[in-house]
């Protein structure tokens, strides 16, 4: 990420205080909120599946942001404290790495959303390694660095110029369209795809049922109601034919025609039996597969709506900021216009990690759950330590 324009120096020192304490409770709440996500992680063995690991993937990028990025960026920024050489290229390629790498995570999260929608049986059946798992997070870092990290090494374009730590290649508005391209505007056509495609398909869905509930298909009760009047048809002409039979064979003695005709009574309520049962089988084997059905359209939607917002809230928290260096970059270095909204957009990218645990894991119920025993297995103790003081 380009570092600010240094305008908010020319501010009172009182304002500057202001900002500085705002800017650290900003720090706290995001490494606050990801910390929360970590530990859940670590603590709930039941978390540790392919989408909850792009999720501590996430929840470490966005952690960093508010132990490293933050805190280097108050004192250069707002109280004039130059870095040497080595500090500013370390905070830049960090701010730059984390930055991306929320940003990539996103997409791979995306992603994983994506595919448990379009290829749904293909997705649950699929057990993914952990090592192909570890490889997809490992390979978020990698192509995170690619996009700036390299520039700022090779070129040393990291050197302060007039007190000011920021990329040597900010006045250059070719490379500023290929890192705009590659950190915002792919990334947020690939989370606006994946969103279009899952309410492409939800609507396919929702066609497909109305047309099945407005088809001339039988019902189960309905065949299940044939099927038993056929039965009750072919029982009544077995029984013809053993009155036939009976009235020829009289000379048979009385007792092996009472046992003949309990026999024939026996099986045909035995037959009678199995057939009810297994029309109530079916039924019920029909009634499930709907159920299913309708949890899994409920559970795309769900997804559905979270992309939707995933989608909203990274636009305006990068959008502004893209747009606006895009714009400065076609300035001379010396005549570019130092303003403080420039500072505003940077500030918030910062606050997209702010709300990225809050919008992914705290909103699912088996984070909740696991947040929730971390908070009971705190109180246990306390209680039992306050039973026992007061024993």
């Amino acid at each position: 990420m380009m570092s600010a324009i240094n305008s908010t120096i020319a501010l009172p020192l009182s304002t500057r205080i202001t900002l500085a304490f705002l800017m650290a409770v900003l720090a706290f709440a995001i490494m606050l909120g990801n910390a929360i996500v970590i530990l859940a992680f670590v603590v709930d063995k039941n978390l540790r599946h392919r989408s909850n690991y792009f999720f501590l993937n996430l929840a470490i990028a966005d952690f960093f942001v508010g132990a490293i990025s933050i805190p280097l960026y108050i004192p250069h920024t707002l109280f004039s404290w130059h870095f040497e050489n080595k500090i500013c290229a370390f905070w830049l390629i960090t701010d730059y790495l984390l930055c991306t790498a929320s940003v990539y995570n996103i997409v791979l999260i995306s992603y994983d959303r994506y595919q448990s929608v379009s290829n749904a049986v293909t997705y649950r059946a699929q057990h993914t390694g952990i090592w192909k798992i570890v490889v997809l997070m490992v390979a978020v870092w990698v192509l995170a660095f690619l996009v700036h990290g390299p520039i700022i090494l090779v070129a040393e374009s990291w050197k302060e110029e007039q007190g000011h730590c920021e990329p040597g290649f900010m006045s250059n508005w070719y490379v500023l369209a290929i890192t705009s391209i590659l950190e915002f505007l792919a990334p947020v056509f690939s989370v606006a795809y994946f969103n279009i495609y899952i309410y492409w398909s939800l609507w396919k869905r929702g066609q497909f049922k109305r047309w099945q509930s407005h088809s001339g298909l039988t019902s189960p009760a309905s065949s299940s109601h044939s099927g038993h009047s056929l039965k009750c048809e072919l029982s009544s002409r077995a029984s013809l034919t053993e009155q036939k039979e009976r009235a020829v064979s009289l000379r048979f003695k009385r007792q092996k025609r009472k046992s003949i005709f309990l026999f024939s009574i026996r099986t045909q309520n035995n037959n009678d039996i199995n057939t009810s049962k297994t029309g109530s089988v079916s039924a019920s084997d029909k009634l499930g597969f709907h159920r299913r059905e309708h949890l899994e359209l409920l559970r795309a939607k769900k997804l559905a709506k979270s992309l939707a917002i995933l989608l909203g809230v990274f636009t305006i928290c990068w959008a502004p900021y893209s747009l606006f260096t895009f714009v400065l970059s076609l300035y001379p270095p010396n005549r570019r216009p130092k303003t403080v909204v420039y500072d505003i957009t940077f500030w918030l990218q910062w606050c997209n990690s702010l709300v990225n645990p809050f919008l992914y894991p705290l909103c699912h119920k088996r984070f909740r759950r696991a947040f929730s025993k971390i908070l009971c297995t705190k109180k246990q103790p306390m209680l039992s330590h306050n039973r026992s003081v007061s024993s």
